[in-house]
């Protein structure tokens, strides 16, 4: 019987995931490891890339062990993660420094020399988006600039899904959803931009070969099949962005179709046949040729609420051991408890500073309405809010970009809570539909990899075969005037707030 079965593996900010699913998008087995981020300094964030291999293994030595589940049997993995993070390897394909993530945010002084020195209307022409420490090429001029030892032991700048790529195949490329993160990439091309590297500084020669996120790069080697119990041979694909693989998971194939991914951030997606040329948002690839994906992207909105659990949720946290339970249900029944605009409390998700509409390393969260009567059920409850209000703020930057969206889909480990996809649909006065079955990018990898060896003849094929719509959640009428109000009073906090965060910056520099 030839290989039919697909593997997903994303490597994300808190842990890696993977899922094996059959031709017909029915999932055997799936499994995760996290593993931890170091923060070494304010503003940095980093990761080990052996802890993302380490991940990996495991989490294919589970899924390829559950029942009816065979090595041989695997037609193809994809690999999707993070993104952008830079993973500067030698020729070997080991680190020559700490990957830096999308959440770090050191390159802020490089950004202040590109902004008067580089022309940034020509990067959102060719790149889309903004002079931004989020983005990969800022990223590379810190690591020339303060530790040229390692940029000059750097033989490829790899991303975390790349860096996977050639654990398993020893091959070195980057998939074409993530160019557009780089700042330094021709997005309607879907390559490098000469133009843009040279501009940048960056020695054309560190940059990967880029690869369309379906392309069999190469197959699983012996070293890695030992270590992954994959069967040596499997075809690896190129790959995609992790919110790319979601983008894929919900089905976004048609211009106007939109999803949200939460998980440490959450992202808003909305496929359309042009790309992003502005910088309040920004782009980011597409599989599928002649399409591409219009990008909003918060920082800590899972994050958030992940902060609130560790630091404020011990209670939860040991009676969900004793009940064998998640603790995120605990606080989600306690958020439940609360009503909706959590008694007039309003929270700002800025917790690691802000990437989309505001763009601000400085900005921070904020409580807004705290009193004696605020119960921990508000608290909860308005972390929930202030994420849904996030993703507001970014649909009406989209919205004004040209990009209106006509269906909005939730995916990601947020899209587990029904209380917070009822708090999106209220808060955006829209339908929100969940998958059939909700696994995140995994499911999407592996849609992707079933085109890319050939089990249906497109990414659309497999897509409408592989794809299955589930629950919807329609706004509620009675809610809408409260989350219209308490939207208003969002918006207004952040202008009134700015220069405070500023100053408290300086104050703690």
């Amino acid at each position: 019987m030839p290989a039919q079965l697909l593997v997903g593996v994303d490597v994300g900010t808190t842990g890696t995931k993977a899922v094996v699913c059959d031709p017909a998008g029915t999932v055997l087995a799936q499994a995760g490891v996290e593993y931890p981020t170091s923060f070494p300094q304010p503003g940095w964030a980093e990761q080990d890339p052996e802890l993302w291999w380490r991940a990996t293994c495991q989490v294919l030595q589970r899924v390829l062990a559950a029942p009816g589940v065979t090595p041989q049997a695997v037609a193809a993995i994809g690999v999707s993660s993070q993104a952008p993070s830079l993973v500067a390897v030698d020729a070997q394909g080991s680190p020559v420094y700490p990957a830096l993530i999308w959440m770090d945010r050191r390159a802020e002084p490089q950004c202040a020399r590109l902004r008067a020195t580089v022309d940034e209307e020509r990067i959102a022409h060719l790149n889309g988006g903004r002079i931004d420490p989020y983005f990969l090429g800022p990223k590379i001029l810190w690591l020339r600039e303060m530790v040229p030892d390692a940029y000059a032991a750097c033989h490829q700048l790899l991303q975390a899904n790349g860096y996977i790529v050639h654990k398993l195949a020893q091959v070195f490329c980057m998939d074409s959803s993530h160019g557009p993160l780089s700042l330094c990439f021709d997005s309607a091309r879907r390559s490098w931009s000469a133009e843009l590297v040279a501009e940048l500084g960056i020695d054309p020669a560190k940059l990967p070969a880029v690869e369309p996120c379906e392309r069999v790069v190469g197959a699983v080697t012996p070293q890695a099949a030992a270590a992954t119990g994959l069967a040596a041979g499997t075809p690896v694909i190129a790959g995609m962005v992790d919110g790319t693989a979601a983008s894929i998971e919900v089905g976004l194939v048609r211009p106007g179709e939109a999803a949200e991914m939460t998980g440490q951030s959450t992202v808003l997606l909305i496929c359309s046949r042009t790309p992003y040329q502005g910088r309040v948002l920004f782009p980011l690839g597409h599989p599928i040729a002649g399409l591409h994906l219009v990008v909003g992207a918060m920082v800590a909105t899972g994050g958030a609420l992940r902060w609130f659990r560790d630091q404020l949720g011990e209670s939860e946290i040991a009676e969900a051991s004793q009940l064998g339970v998640d603790p995120f249900d605990l606080l989600s029944q306690k958020a439940a408890q609360s009503v909706p605009g959590a008694h007039r409390l309003i929270f700002l998700p800025y917790l690691y500073g802000e990437r989309s509409p505001i763009w601000d390393s400085a900005a921070r969260g904020v409580f807004f309405g705290l009193s004696l009567a605020t119960t921990k059920g508000d608290l909860v409850r308005a972390i929930l809010e202030g994420g849904a209000y996030g993703l507001r703020h970014n649909v009406e930057a989209a919205a004004e970009a040209g990009f209106v969206l006509e269906t909005m889909a939730c995916v990601g480990g947020g899209a587990r809570s029904a209380l917070w996809n009822q708090i999106k649909a209220d808060v955006l006065a829209r339908p929100v539909t969940l998958p059939a079955a909700a696994y995140g990018a995994p499911m999407g990898d592996a849609i992707v990899a079933a085109a890319g060896v050939g089990l249906y003849p497109s990414i659309e094929a497999a897509v409408a075969a592989m794809v299955k719509p589930g629950q919807s959640y329609q706004p509620q009428a009675e809610n809408l005037a409260c989350y219209e109000a308490c939207y208003r009073v969002y918006r207004s906090l952040y202008p009134a707030l700015r220069e405070a965060f500023v100053e408290l910056a300086e104050v703690q520099a």
